[in-house]
């Protein structure tokens, strides 16, 4: 639960808290974004942070860093999340615009689906076009993919806490998210 202070000269207005540190996310697409808005929703109430979630347009690998880095704000950290199911490369490009854009990046591989059904214990192939036609078929259909609830009924907060020690993306954006 998220906590509100009281103001000390008013004790009935309730003071406003501030982030210690802001943080934007940029996932590649809407699957990326309503993911990681769920993580949000579960991990970051009580962190401090005050957490921005915005999805890309897709695009190659380097447009969507660069599309990251014109999100208006005085973000402390800026991460960008996506597949890295292109060619090599184009990551690599992507990679190098990041760090010299001072953007961390957060690599799916081969793509979200994969990180997906491996959170949810399902035996796969690491072909990307193999996990999106899975996923999408056996657990949310591409036009449900903006549900927030679909996540969490597939994703509770139980089952993200197995699996966040072994899959370490997973691991990695719910410590982002809890603010360290």
């Amino acid at each position: 639960m998220c906590q509100n202070f009281m103001s000390r000269t008013n004790p009935f207005k309730i003071k406003r808290r501030h982030a210690s540190k802001t943080l934007l996310i940029f996932g590649e697409g809407l699957g990326e974004e309503m993911f990681l808005k769920y993580l949000k929703s579960i991990y970051a109430c009580d962190c401090n942070v005050a957490i921005t979630i915005r999805k890309g347009k897709g695009g190659d690998a380097k447009s969507i860093v660069v599309d990251a880095s014109k999100i208006p704000g005085a973000f402390d950290r800026k991460i960008v999340v996506l597949d890295n199911d292109k060619s090599a490369e184009e990551m690599k490009k992507a990679r190098q615009e990041a760090k010299n854009r001072g953007i961390e990046m957060i690599e799916n591989t081969p793509c979200l689906e994969f990180l997906l059904l491996n959170i949810l214990g399902a035996n796969t192939q690491s072909n990307s076009a193999f996990c999106k036609s899975e996923f999408e078929s056996k657990y949310i259909a591409k036009q449900r993919r903006g549900d927030v609830n679909r996540y969490k009924e597939l994703f509770p907060k139980e089952k993200l806490e197995k699996k966040r020690g072994t899959i370490n993306v997973l691991g990695r954006l719910v410590t982002i998210m809890e603010g360290k």
